[in-house]
């Protein structure tokens, strides 16, 4: 009789091939990651507020249920001749605690919210300032521009015919130079409008000036931070001192009690003396 031909695989093999697997998985989270869209500040706004109007319904909802299942047992309680009760009986334990947690979830939510939009409203700040600093460097090619017409060299800038190495703006391209050129001759000088004929102009000096423009906002708010501090420690101040000298005026003040102790004598109604 033949012998059952048994295949016995390698222990080594089978934690290998568990390894794979969970490695599989892992590269296949991280591609579904990446591969989900990057969403903007709006709508990562839009979702919160959504996710939040959800929570907020489910919410009233349970809690509607918990006071409703109360109120039902002690209108029980009260047809058997029991007082009502403010404990919470062992079928809405349940509701409560998923309660509590959408209670706490909405309270991160709010959290995670506020803080999205205060990083919204900074993200509006560096954007005005970047292109505050652009409009600056711009006034200062414009006083370039102005030399060089004196020297005859600005024609040649007008016309494309090389870069231009700007002390204010660094170097431009013959294409912007000329476009910048033409905007200062015509006297167009506010950054709105030259944006108009060169809207890339921006975001070739983005990187450069997100940096500068990061840093100004950030000692700004750092400014109006210790600002308000201050000025919440003034408010703060006149209310202390008002306290001390109530304080002060507390001691110092004698009791009619103590001023008998003192005079050791009182007037009575005839006008003598009662020692």
């Amino acid at each position: 009789m033949e012998k059952p031909n048994i295949t016995v695989e390698n222990p080594e093999n089978i934690i290998k091939s568990e390894e794979m697997e969970q490695l599989d998985l892992e590269r296949a989270k991280m591609k579904q990651v990446a591969e989900q869209p990057v969403l903007s500040t709006e709508e990562q706004l839009k979702n919160f507020e959504e996710t939040s109007e959800a929570q907020r319904e489910e919410i009233t909802r349970l809690t509607e249920s918990v006071e409703g299942t109360k109120s039902k047992l002690n209108e029980v309680r009260e047809s058997l001749g029991l007082p009502p009760t403010e404990e919470d009986p062992p079928s809405v334990l349940s509701e409560k605690e998923k309660l509590e947690k959408l209670k706490t979830g909405q309270e991160t939510l709010e959290k995670q919210k506020d803080e999205l939009i205060s990083q919204q409203e900074k993200e509006k700040l560096i954007k005005a300032e970047k292109e505050k600093i652009l409009q600056e460097k711009i006034n200062g090619l414009f006083n370039e521009f102005e030399a060089l017409q004196a020297s005859g060299k600005f024609e040649g800038i007008l016309k494309g015919e090389a870069n231009f190495e700007s002390k204010s703006m660094g170097s431009l391209n013959p294409e912007n130079a000329k476009v910048l050129a033409k905007a200062f001759q015509e006297g167009i000088k506010l950054l709105p409008k030259i944006l108009e004929n060169l809207p890339e102009l921006l975001k070739q000096f983005d990187k450069d000036l997100e940096k500068e423009a990061k840093e100004r906002v950030d000692k700004k708010l750092e400014e109006e931070k210790k600002k308000l501090e201050d000025n919440q420690k003034k408010e703060e101040k006149p209310e202390e001192q008002k306290q001390e000298e109530k304080t002060k005026a507390s001691e110092t003040e004698i009791t009619p009690n103590e001023e008998t102790s003192q005079t050791g004598s009182t007037v009575n109604d005839g006008g003598s003396y009662i020692i």
